[in-house]
């Protein structure tokens, strides 16, 4: 049986690595599953195949990962890395790749791609910046997706440019730190 007073992310003392899989899968196989959907562009039937080979997976490491600090970050980038090499391996068989009217397979790769980052951003990083405070959350969309200077961010936030320049060191770092948690070290 689970710890009742263990989080998410703990795992079950004493169990065998075959129940903690079990117990992983019961726990996370609806949000892995939604995740998967969220990134998988051609076709639903994918994003059930992505989830079935996670499991696999950690079925594969299962004595390692009965013992992971956060198995629930694991289980989400092994589905994360999954949709990543499919899509890698079609865009290197480029006569498997559908044509577009003017017969160019090379824009409908990159579109692809394309695609493919924006939903794995979103996916990622958006439940990450909710993390975030909103005042240092302000300050980072300001200067990162509005693309403001640190003095237009300043004038347009009413806060003084070390201020600016304070939040947005420290939303950077939250924000790094928070994608580790998830998985996602930026290399």
């Amino acid at each position: 049986m689970a710890n009742p007073t263990a989080g998410p992310d703990q795992l079950w003392a004493g169990e065998p690595a075959d129940r903690v899989v079990q117990n992983l899968f019961d726990e996370h196989a609806a949000d892995l599953l939604g995740y998967a959907r969220r990134i998988s562009l051609d076709d639903p039937g994918q994003a059930e195949d992505l989830v079935q080979e996670t499991f696999l997976r950690a079925w594969r490491h299962r004595e390692r990962l009965a013992v992971h600090a956060n198995a629930r970050a694991w289980l989400f980038q092994v589905t994360r890395n999954l949709a990543v090499d499919r899509h890698r391996r079609r865009a290197a068989r480029p006569g498997e790749t559908a044509p577009l009217p003017d017969g160019d397979t090379r824009v409908a790769d990159i579109r692809a791609a394309d695609g493919l980052d924006a939903v794995l951003l979103r996916a990622d990083l958006l439940p990450a910046l909710r993390t975030l405070s909103a005042p240092h959350r302000e300050t980072l969309v300001a200067l990162h997706c509005l693309d403001r200077t640190q003095h237009e961010t300043a004038g347009l936030l009413d806060l003084p440019l070390g201020t600016v320049k304070s939040r947005h060191h420290v939303a950077v770092r939250e924000l790094r730190r928070v994608l580790c948690q998830r998985g996602i070290d930026g290399h």
